[in-house]
């Protein structure tokens, strides 16, 4: 038999978890450093599109963007 189809004949199992044995340990400093350099460059990423889109040019004139409807571009009555 091949593996994938070893694998799919298999029934799920379920284990228990064992009282103790999950916990939780302090991260020393160097251990923090890859999670800090993600957040950090995340940030920076999320800054600089957010600058790109409120800077770009708009397709109108103020003068002509003002008083339109959003959607059709007519002016409402």
């Amino acid at each position: 038999m091949t593996r994938t189809a070893d694998a799919r004949s298999r029934t799920p199992q379920h284990t228990e978890r064992l009282q103790g044995y999950v916990y939780r340990r302090p991260l020393s400093g160097p251990e923090l450093l890859p999670a800090l350099g993600v957040g950090i460059a995340t940030g920076l990423v999320a800054f600089y599109v957010t600058r790109l889109f409120l800077e770009r040019t708009p397709l109108l004139p103020e003068e002509r963007r003002t008083g339109k409807h959003h959607a059709s571009g007519r002016r409402p009555a």
